[in-house]
């Protein structure tokens, strides 16, 4: 599943693909996993990523791989539509650490909003790319649908879209081929998929009681 194709996962039901990695023709790759997060709601995942800070709260989610968190033009109010998530984490604790800026989205821009609206769920949409050159890799969602045990997390990264982060400068496609050879090898992606289903499954453990804490919101 492309990025192009991204509506079909506003649809009941499951996609052929729910977890692994696909390579596409023109060298880039869809990364998807799939968590289920028992006594959790949708709503709990996105007042994490509106209530998640420093670097502190960043290593609750994975205390091995993440290193550093900060953001930049976050609002108030826990918006984090439009704000940049900066962390630098590794991928499997003992190999290269990776620099990222997060560029993160309102839903809507991303999905057909109609379709969007009518999820019992939400979605967390960002563009990730690099702290250290102005460079975005691709897309990404994690969305996350309700269900009678709590929620289910399907995580989509759609990488090789390399485009500038001022979407208003054109790459030269030589550039956009380049990187995305070096950046989406086949180590970075197992790395990258492993990452995500570990990250979330800590996420699932520690959600329903610290955003009860935090909250004071006992509703299921």
């Amino acid at each position: 599943m492309r990025f192009e194709d991204r509506n079909e996962m506003l649809k009941p039901g499951y996609l052929p693909l729910e977890s692994g990695i696909i390579r596409h023709d023109d060298g880039s790759v869809t990364i998807a996993a799939l968590t289920r997060m028992p006594h959790c709601r949708a709503k709990m995942v996105h007042w994490w990523f509106g209530w998640l800070g420093g670097t502190d709260q960043y290593k609750l989610w994975h205390p091995v791989d993440h290193i550093f968190s900060d953001w930049e033009d976050r609002g108030n109010g826990g918006n984090y539509y439009g704000a940049k998530h900066l962390v630098h984490e590794t991928l499997g604790g003992d190999g290269e650490v990776h620099k990222l800026r997060i560029h993160f989205r309102d839903p809507h821009e991303v999905f057909d909003p109609a379709g969007y609206d009518a999820v019992d769920g939400i979605a967390v949409c960002a563009r990730p790319g690099s702290l250290e050159r102005p460079i975005n890799l691709g897309h990404m969602t994690h969305f996350v649908r309700n269900t009678d045990y709590g929620c289910e997390m399907r995580t989509r990264f759609w990488m090789g879209d390399v485009h500038h982060q001022d979407l208003t400068t054109q790459l030269p496609d030589a550039v956009v081929q380049t990187i995305r050879r070096e950046a989406l090898t086949e180590d970075f992606c197992t790395r990258l998929h492993r990452h995500a289903i570990e990250e979330m499954g800590y996420l699932a453990d520690l959600l329903p009681v610290l955003y009860r804490q935090v909250t004071q919101d006992a509703r299921f």
